[in-house]
């Protein structure tokens, strides 16, 4: 008598064991315990992108949120702060118990066995990685049962390519940009926190992760034209500069290279998961090509772009997208003229006023309103009622120094 393998038996019938065997985890949990969420965060502005998501979860006494990375220390110090929680390893998370999957990266997810739902959310507009039109690409977004949207755009090219299906898509918008387009926060309070003079203009050095970036290019030598033209300079730098590997950093320690540059009461280097507070407290915007560029366009403000040739094919970023940042900003080319060109821009501020509102309100779906969508998804995948009182968006964030 010989036993059966699992080779052995229909493909059909495996199908039906597992989903029996889906339904019986999913009594068990509801029978004795709250809805499980995972939040799988790939890097520290994952976790910026998703706070105001798990944050109200976490208000809420019917649900149990976790957190995990593949690399759990990249991200503790962030989730630390805005969650108050640890952060596991993928290998701890895999035969665990999960209601619900959420993340804002399709690239690194875990092989979860005992998962019943899941959700991704975009965490950017940029236009890198081929992410506006990733036909060729093996993201996997079909593995999500939604798959929320910043923009209408977006969403009706990943529809016609077939990348995600009807069902799975959804228009939410960006829940972490709400409370910049709600005015929420306090640009003195947060130049105070940072030691920075509130009465002095204040520019935002915040540049993208690509090797062939303005950061590789020259970024102390930007930060020196902005500080020598008569500016506050708050540095903020993508997560991804921080990661060892050189498709990213080039090798570099951009950490401690920018804390090197920090000068009291003028030059402050942040490192916080979010870059809205840094957006509420600066005057003008210096950037190459990054998401923060066009979230930005919300605060209807001045911005500068650092022209770096070899960026879009480097960073294979959408030519579509870069034309449009380009038509609400001044192109600067030459480092010691960075400041100079900020200052003019803000003497003229309001000369791409229109552009810069017509275009946040194409790249960002109901502005100020998308942590409240973004719920309902999550809310309509574990089966529970939507609690009346919600958190505000970003309530708990802080900025310190």
């Amino acid at each position: 008598m010989t036993t059966a393998t699992s080779r052995d038996v229909p493909s059909e019938m495996r199908r039906g064991l597992t989903g029996s065997a889906k339904r019986v985890d999913r009594a068990i949990g509801r029978a004795f315990g709250r809805r499980r969420v995972l939040f799988d965060l790939r890097n520290a502005m994952n976790v910026a992108v998703l706070q105001p998501m798990f944050s109200a979860l976490q208000g809420d006494h019917r649900v149990h949120v976790a957190f995990a990375c593949e690399d759990p220390g990249r991200v503790a110090a962030a989730v630390r702060q805005e969650a108050a929680a640890d952060v596991l390893a993928h290998a701890e998370v895999i035969w665990q118990r999960w209601d619900l999957y959420v993340s804002a990266d399709p690239w690194t997810r875990p092989r979860l066995r005992r998962c019943l739902q899941s959700a991704n959310f975009f965490h950017g507009v940029a236009g890198n990685s081929n992410l506006d039109d990733p036909s060729a690409l093996q993201t996997g977004f079909d593995w999500f049962d939604r798959v929320g949207f910043i923009n209408a755009e977006r969403m009706d090219t990943y529809l016609k390519r077939g990348i995600v299906s009807a069902e799975a898509a959804v228009l939410v918008g960006f829940p972490k940009a709400d409370r910049l387009a709600l005015g929420g926060y306090s640009a003195s309070q947060i130049k105070r926190s940072l030691g920075l003079d509130t009465h002095r203009m204040t520019a935002l050095y915040a540049p993208g992760w690509s090797p062939a970036g303005s950061l590789h290019v020259a970024g102390e030598q930007i930060v020196a034209s902005l500080r020598n033209s008569g500016f506050n300079v708050i540095v903020k730098l993508h997560p991804m500069s921080f990661h060892p590997a050189p498709q990213y950093s080039d090798g570099i320690d951009w950490r401690s290279r920018m804390d090197a540059v920090q000068e009291p009461g003028r030059v402050v280097h942040v490192i916080e998961s979010d870059s809205s507070p840094v957006m509420a407290a600066s005057d003008v915007l210096v950037t190459d090509h990054s998401t923060v560029g066009f979230e930005y366009c919300l605060l209807d403000r001045p911005i500068v772009l650092f022209d770096v040739p070899d960026l879009v094919r480097m960073a294979r970023v959408n030519p579509d997208q870069v034309t449009r940042l380009r038509g609400v900003a001044r192109l600067v080319c030459r480092n010691d003229e960075v400041g100079f060109v900020a200052r003019d821009e803000l003497a003229q501020s309001n000369r791409l006023s229109a552009a810069r509102r017509q275009l946040a309100a194409r790249m960002f779906y109901g502005a100020g309103t998308a942590t409240a969508r973004a719920l309902a998804v999550l809310y309509n995948l574990l089966e529970l009622p939507r609690p009346e009182v919600q958190a505000r968006p970003g309530a708990t964030r802080r900025c310190s120094s």
